[in-house]
């Protein structure tokens, strides 16, 4: 039955006056203390030992009485000590004097304390005296709400306080009590939905609905409301202490938090607050937060914490390592909120587009420390990443609610049930987990919002799983033009992109057919037809089906280069391997290898396996070794569905079986005076193209590459004439010369000094072999430049 108290005179804070709580109690009703006060003890597994009625809090107790129970409880407030003696608990009888002692079994004193305006009627006949420990022995307090009336408002004014548990019949709330600090104006509101509340019935709630939630805001502004105000004023200025850190984080809100402590705010979301304490008194935070991330398949929230240490005095609040979005004015760009809120969905956008598999263009930093600068192209696949790194994958929140299931009072009427649903909240983050990227078309701007900035992607260039910021992530710009820069013989590039092209298409045929195929699974594979489809001479299914192109000839001439110009032309990103990524262990060389190739299938990537002389040496019959490593590399290289280039300067020493499986091999002639005139002019070219307002190539320095005996004499290589003009170009900036609109000058002179000291390198190196390096690498059986061996037979045997 409802609780009753005649006696007790109307506040504004309840909003209920005695006259109403004398109709709701009845008039035979006992009156009965609200809350009660009791000392408990406990045993060291916290098991429940001898508790006695308490009628005011147990730090105010000398020589207590007894007192009566209410007739229905309102909250209970808990209170934990701790010491290493016993406390005791004596009970003296007037007739027969009896003592009890528990010090031998106990090691916690749990003083469970209940208050009420209600008058205490002690008991004559018996006198009770209570030992308890010092003050500093004091661990925490919390208060248990037993009434169903405050229960049910809790479970309607609070969205989202995941560290309770509102759908219990036991409701704990731990000092300093931030749940009802942080929803007080909430429950002041339901308060007084309730407060002129009539209803026929004597067992309907909403009687005393008004009467208990300002027994329990009483509680709190007389437990701590002074102190709470007056953060609030602080709050307003933008300053806070440490001791009442805790108000400022309420769980749901957004924050900006410096995980990483890079001076870069992110948006979280506060989840909880956790302190330490220590004497009484709290020594430490600990605030989880989470934002929205992902796994492999699904979005969710990802929890952080940061732990806050005692501090003096006030601090600003923007400046604390976490903080409130709402007290952001500007951030260190000079944006306002809107901006920055505006920029971070932005970015959320493309991280959700991120979740799907593909090839990007990046330029800008890591998120690991220390951060360092990334550019080129990555790719996106997350099944793919936690496949190869799963260690260090991402952990979502399992445990998230997502559902806004909540317990509804029955023992209200439907007048109040009215009043409770349209104050009644849903659940503030229902749909923010178990998120598919593939099965959704796109998220609320909140949750973009809140999107994590890592990445996770594979850098082609470094051939590794690297942690990126989304923000660097742009769509791919193929410069098919490229192709045209390549100073190759016409009808041998013609003849490249045409195979290419070809074959790309029937790649795309195979995987539209094998797409057909899943769609509809009662249909056989074989079945499906595309007059596009690639047709194999081999009768082997599986076998030979790859497109392999042998390029070899001296270095610098173009081999590698021509393997970029083909990528960007196909529009498809291009995986370089070297030895270091497939090894050079005979046990481990055809699964690396297959992993690889297996990779490249999936990403749609064009693979070129650099100086591959190591895996294609002629075989000998006392080296097992090397004739495993041969075999392995054979056979995962005739199974491999796709574009693979190999490059080589050491053609002579390949293995004959490697001969037969490779579809196109193409030598690299040494460049000729007017191909490397081609090449100097591509390299100009770019540079006045990108530095257009910054540098000119002075007319002189082109008459200078195109005229020079010097320079023509020394044969550059493609390789060295872009290392000569790099070289040049710094040059050029240190001296700082400029022309009348600014720009810096390259001079003849500017290249000079590089020909001085390469030619001074090469008569160095000719006299050590006797020979140059067409000569070196003819008499070596690497390889035969046209003119060097004869070179080489006149130093030879002369």
């Amino acid at each position: 039955m409802p609780v009753a108290d005649p006696e007790v005179s109307g506040d504004k804070s309840s909003g209920v006056s005695g006259k109403q709580l004398s109709a709701v109690s009845g008039p035979d009703q006992k009156s009965a203390p609200d809350i009660l006060y009791e000392v408990r003890y406990v045993n060291d597994s916290n098991e429940h030992v001898y508790s006695r009625p308490l009628p005011r809090p147990a730090a105010e107790i000398e020589n207590p009485p007894g007192t009566q129970q209410a007739a229905i409880k309102v909250v209970e407030v808990r209170t934990t000590w701790l010491e290493s003696g016993a406390p005791e608990l004596v009970i003296k009888d007037t007739d027969a004097i009896k003592e009890t002692t528990v010090s031998d079994t106990v090691t916690k004193l749990a003083a469970t304390e209940e208050s009420s305006e209600g008058k205490v009627e002690k008991e004559a006949e018996k006198e009770e005296t209570i030992k308890l420990p010092p003050f500093d022995s004091q661990r925490c307090s919390y208060i248990e709400i037993l009434s169903p009336a405050i229960r049910e408002a809790l479970r309607t004014v609070v969205d989202y306080y995941p560290e309770h548990n509102l759908d219990t019949r036991s409701v704990k709330i731990y000092w300093p009590y931030p749940l009802l600090a942080h929803y007080d104006k909430d429950l002041q509101i339901y308060q007084e939905k309730f407060e002129n509340h009539e209803c026929d019935s004597q067992a309907c709630s909403g009687h005393y609905v008004s009467k208990h939630i300002g027994i329990l805001r009483n509680f709190l502004q007389e437990n701590g409301g002074a102190a709470i105000a007056e953060e609030r004023k602080r709050h307003e200025r933008g300053y806070a202490t440490f001791e009442m850190l805790w108000l400022l984080y309420r769980p749901g809100e957004d924050v900006l938090f410096d995980r990483n402590e890079y001076g870069e705010y992110e948006p979280y979301v506060v989840k909880e607050v956790d302190w330490e304490m220590t004497d009484g008194s709290i020594k430490s935070y600990t605030v989880t937060f989470w934002n929205m991330n992902a796994d492999s398949i699904v979005m969710g929230p990802s929890d952080s914490a940061h732990t806050f240490n005692s501090f003096a005095g006030e601090k600003e609040i923007t400046s604390l390592r976490a903080f409130p979005f709402q007290y952001l004015v500007k951030d260190k760009n000079g944006k306002n909120p809107e901006e920055v809120r505006k920029r971070f969905t932005d970015r959320g956008k493309v991280f959700f587009e991120l979740r799907k598999k593909g090839c990007w263009d990046f330029k800008g930093y890591g998120t690991t420390f220390p951060r360092r600068p990334f550019e080129g192209l990555v790719m996106v696949d997350p099944i793919q990443y936690f496949t190869d790194m799963g260690s260090e994958r991402c952990v979502l929140d399992s445990n998230f609610e997502t559902d806004n299931v909540k317990v509804v009072d029955r023992e209200c009427c439907e007048e109040g049930h009215k009043v409770i649903r349209s104050l009644r909240r849903p659940f503030r983050f229902a749909g923010y987990s178990k998120i598919n990227p593939l099965k959704v078309k796109g998220l609320e701007d909140h949750q973009y919002f809140l999107c994590d900035r890592r990445i996770e992607a594979f850098v082609y260039k470094h051939r590794e799983w690297r942690d990126l910021d989304a923000s660097g992530i742009r769509p791919i710009n193929y410069d098919k033009k490229m192709l045209d820069t390549l100073v190759l013989e016409p009808h041998i590039k013609k003849m490249i992109q045409s195979l290419t092209d070809k074959y790309i298409k029937t790649l795309k045929a195979d995987e539209a057919r094998e797409k057909r195929s899943l769609d509809n699974p009662d249909q056989a594979l074989e079945d499906v037809v595309d007059e596009e489809s690639a047709w194999s001479a081999d009768f082997v299914k599986g076998k030979g089906e790859g497109l392999i192109f042998l390029l070899h000839g001296k270095p610098g001439v173009g081999k590698t280069y021509t393997a970029e110009c083909i990528a960007q032309n196909a529009e498809r990103p291009l995986l370089t391997l070297t030895c270091a990524d497939i090894g050079t262990d005979p046990a481990y060389i055809e699964s690396n290898l297959m992993r690889w190739f297996k990779r490249a299938k999936s990403w749609n990537a064009i693979m070129l396996l650099d100086e591959a002389d190591i895996y294609m040496e002629h075989r000998m019959v006392q080296d097992l070794e090397r004739n495993n490593l041969v075999a392995g590399f054979l056979r995962a290289m005739e199974y491999y569905k796709g574009i693979l280039f190999l490059t080589t300067n050491r053609v002579g020493a390949f293995d004959e079986a490697f001969l037969s499986r490779i579809n196109l091999t193409i030598y690299y002639k040494p460049f000729s005076a007017k191909a490397r005139k081609d090449v100097w002019e591509s390299f100009f070219s770019k540079l006045e193209r990108e530095k257009e307002d910054k540098m000119r190539i002075h007319v002189s320095t082109r008459d200078y590459v195109e005229d020079s005996e010097e320079l023509d004499g020394l044969q550059w290589n493609g390789r060295e004439i872009r290392n000569a003009f790099q070289i040049a170009v710094a040059l050029a900036e240190t001296e700082g010369e400029k022309d009348a609109r600014g720009r810096i000058i390259i001079k003849k002179d500017h290249i000079r000094s590089t020909v001085e000291m390469s030619r001074a390198f090469k008569h160095y190196m000719k006299k050590v072999h006797k020979t140059d390096e067409d000569g070196l690498a003819a008499a070596r059986g690497n390889r035969y430049d046209k003119g060097a061996a004869e070179k080489s037979e006149e130093t030879t045997f002369k």
